[in-house]
């Protein structure tokens, strides 16, 4: 049962999210962002509910020692983490409610107005913005590279580990550690700012425009991976740089280079939406063909899963309106390919 502090802390998640969401549906549907935020609860309830499988699922030799201690390392871990965000958060809370002045500096809606007069829509910003959604890349990878070095030097087979369930219990435990993070972020910042520190506040001016009344991209980013912790690690992979990777290089080709318009009052581009559908189709090829013994399929099927992807990635990108893509092109992408390797 060591795994239930770490499924109640996302389960608690799901209903803070669905009750805010639920509270505030008038104006979430009248900026379409209703929808939006109602998949972003449940996905925390997914998460809770997947979370003790996780570790196991391709390990299933993995002693019950050995995955009690992997649960509970994480849950004191996530419950050190939720304390220390409550010591940062209530003395902001005292100092706030004990003063009215400071109280009325740290109004939202005079926060949303100085960010307006200074939001900067340019290549730049933007690569800042790509550069931490590109940092989840890196952290799986490493972590992956890491458990394949451990467990061939032998060293994972002697704590009762393998690399799967060596790597994915740091990749999940600094993905979820992250969500955790942002989403007592959000919840603060959308609904007690004068609860947000200082530090935090410079943080969010790096926001898009579009998220300043609902939930930083980050959160459904990472959340959205979860289901394919139980796909072969290439298509999970796949997943993680097809979201970041490929999202990022439309979106740099089309800013920098972007002559002619996806749509009438779009500011998607046809080279950017070309250059992502290339991206996906080559992400999901050379992952594929690099971790090839994680998959065990034919070159055709890998070039049909590429297919799959390349054509869902673009579908999503030229249609999607309501739905984050940031949810919608790891979910589609994903089971696409999942669907290919299984038949």
């Amino acid at each position: 049962m060591y795994f239930l502090p770490t499924s109640l802390i996302f389960i608690g998640y799901f209903i803070l999210t669905l009750i805010y969401t639920i509270k505030n549906r008038k104006i979430k549907i009248e900026n379409h962002l209703f929808a939006n935020e109602l998949l972003i609860a449940f996905l925390f309830l997914l998460a809770g509910i997947l979370y003790p499988f996780m570790y196991s699922f391709y390990s299933p030799t993995l002693s019950r020692n050995s995955l009690s201690f992997l649960w509970f390392f994480t849950s004191i871990l996530f419950l050190a983490e939720m304390g220390a965000l409550i010591i940062i958060l209530l003395p902001n809370l005292i100092i706030s409610k004990r003063d009215p002045e400071i109280m009325s500096q740290r109004d939202y809606s005079r926060f949303c107005a100085e960010f307006n007069e200074n939001w900067i829509d340019d290549l730049k910003s933007e690569l800042g913005r790509k550069f931490l959604h590109l940092f989840a890349c890196f952290v799986i990878f490493f972590f992956w590279t890491l458990g394949i070095i451990l467990n061939d030097l032998g060293v994972l087979s002697q704590w009762g580990l393998d690399n799967y369930s060596f790597s994915y219990w740091l990749i999940v435990t600094v993905g979820l550690g992250f969500i955790i993070m942002v989403q007592v972020g959000d919840l603060a910042r959308l609904n007690k700012f004068y609860m947000v520190p200082n530090w935090a506040r410079r943080w969010y001016q790096d926001m898009k425009q579009s998220e300043l009344h609902t939930f930083v991209a980050s959160t459904p980013l990472v959340l959205s991976f979860i289901p394919f912790l139980f796909a072969p690690f290439p298509i999970f992979a796949s997943v993680v740089l097809i979201t970041t990777g490929a999202d990022a290089i439309a979106c740099i080709i089309g800013k920098k280079y972007g002559k002619h318009s996806l749509k009438t009052n779009s500011k998607k581009t046809v080279e950017g939406f070309i250059a992502g559908g290339i991206s996906t189709f080559l992400i999901v090829f050379i992952i594929s063909i690099l971790y090839y013994p994680w998959l065990l399929v034919g070159i055709e099927k890998i070039i049909f899963m590429s297919l799959i992807a390349t054509m869902l990635f673009l579908l999503v990108d030229a249609f999607a309106k309501n739905i984050s893509d940031n949810i919608l092109n790891p979910i589609l992408t994903g089971f696409g390919m999942w669907l290919i390797f299984l038949i």
